[in-house]
């Protein structure tokens, strides 16, 4: 259906009047006119899921109407539904519906927008648990500790967490003085250091959890490498990880391409899988590439 631009105008403005007399915030995040947006991100996603069907029998350019929402999809959108049936609906829609991965992923989001509250951490091997600060960084974090960590290291132990404000988790006496470290306030730390502890080797993880920046770039690894030299560190058994929410998380896409050579980067929405970035040999010269690896096989380092 097409609209004059005067018509147009007057019904978005009848909209706002709507809803600003539900008390509803006007904040539409697509402009009244958008449709390639709607179309390669929301309705694919959509029909993934089975939310949503697409008429095969017309052509890409029609202007008849090609999307369609599913019957059991589209009573989520049942006015008469109370809050606590529209929030009751969405869950039970989700269980039906979503695979495994994509709950995973709500559920990280929905996280994310509660996220008022302090976040509590479960440490591995049985050693506690942490409360972290408000805020997506500290989800992010908890991502890292709880379900990477142990999924791809051999033997992890949470050795610091750093948090603004001079706040500082270190691990108990017994463990540092195992591994030789030395914590303190002014050291220049990650957000969370985590030491994998093999038969014959210990690896330190050095990870940062990043919402606007913050990622381990160049600079920021060779920091961490001369604290490792100083502590006595091996540098060839110092590795490094960059943790985001999402891949399509805004911090993401705008800081991948910074990351440091020898690095990784992990996913709190895909706990799954991480990113490799390292220089192969060729017989053309070095180059670089990312590289995809599932944390459900070993990773041989």
């Amino acid at each position: 259906m097409v609209f004059r631009s005067g018509r147009r105008h007057e019904g978005a403005k009848a909209l706002s009047g709507l809803l600003q007399a539900w008390g509803v915030p006007d904040s539409p995040g697509y402009a009244d006119n958008s449709r390639e947006t709607l179309r390669d991100e929301t309705f694919r996603k959509w029909r993934e899921h089975g939310a949503l069907r697409e008429r095969q029998d017309l052509p890409k350019t029609s202007g008849a109407g090609r999307w369609t929402m599913e019957s059991h999809f589209a009573d989520l959108f049942d006015p008469t539904l109370s809050d606590s049936e529209v929030r009751l609906a969405a869950d039970e829609w989700r269980e039906a519906h979503l695979s495994p991965a994509a709950k995973l992923r709500v559920r990280f989001a929905i996280e994310g927008e509660q996220a008022s509250h302090a976040v509590t951490v479960a440490l591995p091997n049985n050693a506690g648990t942490r409360i972290l600060e408000v805020g997506r960084a500290s989800l992010i974090l908890k991502g890292v500790i709880e379900s990477w960590a142990p999924a791809r290291l051999r033997n992890p132990y949470v050795v610091s967490v750093s948090e603004p404000g001079d706040k500082l988790f270190t691990a108990d006496a017994t463990l540092l003085s195992y591994l030789g470290v030395t914590i303190n306030v002014s050291s220049v730390l990650p957000d969370a250091l985590i030491a994998d502890v093999g038969e014959n080797a210990v690896d330190f993880w050095f990870v940062e959890a990043v919402n606007t920046d913050g990622e381990i770039n160049e600079a920021r690894k060779r920091s961490f490498l001369k604290w490792a030299r100083e502590q006595g560190i091996e540098t060839e058994r110092c590795r490094f990880l960059t943790a985001f929410s999402s891949r399509n998380d805004p911090a993401a896409r705008k800081r991948l391409k910074d990351l440091a050579d020898g690095s990784y980067a992990y996913f709190a929405d895909e706990p799954g899988h991480e990113l490799a970035w390292y220089a192969i040999a060729s017989n053309v010269g070095g180059f670089a590439r990312f590289e995809t690896r599932a944390t459900a096989m070993r990773v041989t380092m």
